[in-house]
């Protein structure tokens, strides 16, 4: 949410996707929701975001019940969200609070809200029923909040399915291949373990007394020298990644080595696009924008010009078919992508014959 006001995309007559909806997406970064709205789409949803007079964040339905003008396009006025075609207004409710023209009658047909809360500096939505929103499912990023921390992020959309961008991230084998500055012995010769737990999904790595990637290196100040690297992976439904990367000199204990935690988001907006929101943090060099500076431009890269081309056009060669129906070939790797696919498939189909019930 950065302000700019993008057309909103061609959705379907049905939605064409299969999503878990009673569930904590990732909307945005909150503070990117200033005084105007933002239109947005979820699970090829339609949604307004905005903040109230008292700067609270609402999510509510984005298509207005007049003329279905996108009222994420509008203004705050007053507090309350106006559509840009007609002037009708509608508070955190979803009620329509101001109708300009003659008579001025309110209409009693209500927007649909959507829950939605801010925490760790980002903006979570609930897409399914809002009398199962529970804020305790949110997963923990303390500290993209933390003042000891100081994190890089951004925000943007990508094209390829959602579950395509989930499988990048738990499968870091794609490094030495897709990212020139980040290759490591440690993302394919390293001990590698897959589990669940409860409903998450963990992926690890460890790989002692080895060279760092060049990029990693370079940022910790220990290019050519050796290291012990442990990597964790840590996968919430439906597309929320968490990845602890820690280094320090061999023999050092997991928990003393340097962190360098990240977050990946990954929100579907149709079944071929997807919100990607991420973060990553160091406890070191706080307050050096210089650094910062070097840490997002080579993160941003490698996400944007390395990563996103690779999935966009592996999810063009998909179109049309789906991703078990091609029979994917299975590599050791992708022992944290299956897992997470099968839990994710586990959850919607819960979901659907609960709400058939």
């Amino acid at each position: 949410m950065d302000g700019e006001r993008q057309a909103v995309p061609v959705l379907g007559r049905e939605p064409a996707g299969t999503y878990l909806r009673n569930c904590w997406y990732v909307a945005g970064w909150a503070d990117d929701l200033a005084q105007a709205p933002v239109a947005r789409v979820f699970l090829e949803e339609p949604v307004a975001l905005f903040r109230d007079a008292a700067g609270v964040a609402h999510a509510v339905e984005g298509r207005c019940p007049h003329r279905f003008a996108p009222l994420g396009l509008g203004a705050v006025v007053d507090g309350a969200l106006m559509c840009p075609y007609h002037g009708l207004r509608f508070d955190g409710t979803g009620a329509c609070v101001q109708n300009p023209h003659p008579g001025g009658q309110l209409p009693e047909r209500r927007l649909r809200v959507y829950p939605l809360l801010e925490r760790h500096a980002l903006l979570w939505i609930w897409m399914g029923e809002a009398d199962q929103a529970d804020p305790a499912l949110i997963p923990d990023f303390g500290w993209l909040t933390d003042p000891r921390w100081e994190a890089v992020r951004g925000a943007t959309l990508a094209e390829g399915h959602y579950e395509l961008y989930s499988d990048n991230i738990l499968d870091l084998s794609h490094a030495n291949f897709v990212h020139p500055a980040l290759v490591a012995n440690a993302f394919t010769q390293g001990e590698r373990r897959f589990w669940q737990e409860g409903g998450r999904v963990h992926v690890e790595y460890i790989r002692h007394d080895d060279f760092l990637s060049e990029g990693i290196g370079a940022m910790l100040g220990r290019s050519g020298v050796k290291q012990d690297f442990h990597g964790e992976v840590v996968w919430h439904a439906p597309a929320v990644l968490y990845f602890d990367f820690r280094a320090g000199p061999p023999g050092t204990p997991r928990q003393d080595c340097t962190l360098l935690p990240s977050l990946h988001a990954f929100t579907p907006e149709t079944p071929d696009t997807t919100h990607y929101v991420w973060a990553t943090a160091r406890d070191f060099a706080v307050g050096n924008a210089e650094a910062s500076s070097a840490m997002h431009a080579a993160l941003e890269y490698a996400f944007v010009n390395e990563d996103m081309p690779l999935i966009r056009d592996s999810h063009r060669l998909m179109r049309g078919h789906q991703f078990k129906d091609l029979h994917p070939l299975v590599l050791h790797g992708d022992g944290g992508g299956i897992r997470a696919r099968r839990q994710l498939q586990r959850l919607i189909e819960r979901e659907q014959n609960s709400g058939a019930a």
